[in-house]
């Protein structure tokens, strides 16, 4: 009988339960009678967002937000003049000007506690250079279901619901709308980046043919894609947070003994990045061209923390096998030039001219692309290397502006070497490097 008496008592309660949710729904909803449904996809505001000329946002509790247009640029104006994040800006008021209604829920709500808007969980203050000159969004709570947010205009009594991550797209804070980059120079006019990390220390420069350069001394040829990759790093770097506003006291953040720093210069610009104490997965940070002290991911100076070795190009030649118009060849059995013919054939022109078979010079040529340094000896010596007169000498030309390139190979014992023609430093290959090497040469 307990036991009937029980299951009976359970009913009661989930009935109960339903029943509850059901006056909560009719509550929060209003009476659909009295309600009237808006026009899909209604516009909440018949404006374009050039015509906006500044917003405060004005969360529940927090602090308020001004930003301003300045010219072709924004500015956040209050609480603190800072430069805005002209992406952040324009997809905030792209979602403002292309919000629209989902539901008119109640035209005259009886209490806007209902919705959670007698205090908006985030209030938007607009100003235009358009009609109207001036307009206020409020937000409120989440619908049952979460899928809307509840929403009013001022000047209108009517509550109407709004996708919910609109709600998000407004509730901006300071941080999210400033401009947060971490280096100012542009990417394209960077030409110098000098690293020093406790342990190590090198330069990358741009040449005058604008290809970078690691300069040990000497100037080496540098990774161009690892280079680029640090420099694309650079140019997105972001702040993941603000610790402090000003630099007053910069020891607490380990700025006194940094872990990296970065000089950076370009055509009469100049900016220094310093890294100081880790704390978990960032980094305090610094700029010289900045006012805050500020974060940065863990992984950027992982990126910089490289051993110079590792930013040297170890590819030999750079071309594409189906860019080579002429290939030369100075082997110990002497010298032979060929020439890219029409319809892709090749044919040796010197010392004398022949039809050679086009897949055994392709297949050269793949060698020769593959001829890849797998590390670099201290000496600065050729001669120890037997790169002062090598046994193997191959120039190509290649591409439309018919750029060259000149590699030397040679062997010491059972070691390989090579250099491009210009190299200050060999490089040492793999083993069986000119073994490969003679054996395309062979099938010649």
């Amino acid at each position: 009988m307990k036991r009937k008496y029980l299951n009976t008592l359970v009913a009661v309660a989930l009935l109960g339960a339903v029943y509850a949710g059901f006056t909560y729904w009719d509550k929060r909803k209003g009476s659909e009678s009295k309600s009237e449904t808006s026009t899909p996809q209604d516009k909440l505001f018949a404006i374009d967002s050039s015509h906006v000329k500044s917003f405060t946002i004005k969360p529940r509790g927090g602090e308020a937000v001004t930003c301003q247009r300045e010219g072709a640029n924004w500015a956040i104006v209050e609480p603190k003049k800072l430069a805005a994040d002209s992406s952040a800006v324009t997809s905030l008021l792209s979602s403002l000007t292309n919000a629209t209604v989902d539901q008119v829920v109640d035209q005259k709500p009886a209490n806007l506690k209902d919705f959670g808007l007698n205090l908006p969980a985030v209030t938007l203050e607009i100003t235009t250079d358009a009609k109207p000159q001036k307009f206020e969004l409020r937000l409120g709570d989440e619908t049952p279901t979460s899928s809307d947010v509840y929403a009013q205009v001022a000047g209108s009594p009517r509550v109407v619901t709004l996708a919910s991550y609109l709600k998000s797209s407004f509730d901006k804070k300071m941080f999210d709308l400033r401009d947060k980059r971490a280096m100012t120079i542009p990417a394209g006019q960077l030409q110098r980046i000098e690293v020093q990390a406790k342990a190590k220390h090198f330069t990358l420069a741009k040449n005058p043919e604008g290809v970078w350069d690691l300069a040990l001394p000497p100037a080496v040829r540098a990774d161009r894609f690892v280079v680029e990759g640090m420099v694309n790093r650079l140019e997105n770097l972001q702040m993941q947070s603000v610790a402090a506003e000003d630099k007053r006291n910069t020891g607490k953040y380990g700025l006194d003994a940094p872990e990296l720093t970065l000089k950076l210069g370009g055509p009469g610009l100049t900016q220094t990045l310093t890294l100081g104490k880790r704390e978990g997965e960032r980094y305090y940070a610094v700029s010289s061209a900045l006012d805050p002290v500020f974060t940065l991911d863990s992984s950027f100076a992982t990126e910089f923390q490289k051993d110079p070795s590792d930013l040297r190009a170890k590819d030999l030649f750079t071309f594409s096998a189906f860019e080579v118009k002429r290939l030369e060849i100075e082997p110990p059995s002497g010298s032979r030039a060929f020439e890219r013919q029409p319809q892709n054939k090749w044919k040796q022109t010197a010392p004398a001219a022949k039809d050679v078979p086009t897949d055994k010079v392709e297949a050269l040529l793949s060698v020769l692309r593959d001829l890849r340094a797998e590390s670099f000896p201290k000496s600065e010596k050729l001669e120890e290397f037997g790169l002062t007169k090598p046994a193997y000498r191959f120039k190509a030309q290649f591409g439309d502006k018919n750029e060259t390139e000149t590699v030397e190979l040679a062997k010491v014992g059972e070691r390989v070497y090579g250099r491009r023609e210009h190299d200050a430093l060999a490089s040492e290959l793999s083993k069986t490097a000119l073994d490969d090497v003679q054996k395309a040469l062979k099938e010649l």
